[in-house]
């Protein structure tokens, strides 16, 4: 190759690396997509890409709070967890008691203690062959569990 085209080559490829500036300093938002079945390795239009936005197309933002808010994911729920049964109560932090992994504990009779969850996480009471009894998911905004008399159920607040 010609010196010539060498140098030309360099410069056009060097040029590329300056095509593509970013257009704002904001941090990148993302929106929940609907959920979609299709084969493994491709996308739901079928040609095995995802979709791409234009070149020089202006990223979209949202100014919009709210917006920003439900795309952030959702954070550790404090809950109070009351045994107002007569009795003490085996209970399983976890989804599966007996299978799954997770832990054990009691709760004596009359009591009352403070737990952190993750939205979707599970609570039961167990038996004491550690088969579960009763359970609750525990969802956002939940602020009580409470082991109701009878000692094998519960009622959520």
């Amino acid at each position: 190759m010609t010196r010539l085209s060498i140098l030309a080559v360099l410069a056009v490829i060097s040029s590329g690396c300056f095509l593509f500036k970013p257009t704002s300093t904001a941090a990148p938002t993302t929106t929940a997509a609907p959920t979609t079945t299709s084969a493994p390795g491709t996308a739901p239009g079928g040609d095995g890409f995802a979709a791409q936005p234009e070149l020089g197309a202006p990223a979209s933002s949202s100014s919009d709070p709210a917006a920003a808010a439900s795309a952030s994911p959702p954070g550790p729920v404090s809950v109070t967890l009351r045994n107002t049964c007569k009795s003490t109560v085996k209970v399983f932090f976890g989804d599966k008691p007996k299978f799954g992994s997770g832990r054990y504990s009691t709760m004596s009779s009359n009591s009352s203690t403070s737990s952190s969850f993750q939205p979707g996480d599970m609570f039961w009471i167990v038996d004491d062959s550690e088969n579960g009894i009763s359970s609750v998911t525990v969802a956002e905004g939940m602020r009580e569990i409470e082991i109701v008399d009878g000692c094998t159920g519960m009622r959520t607040k």
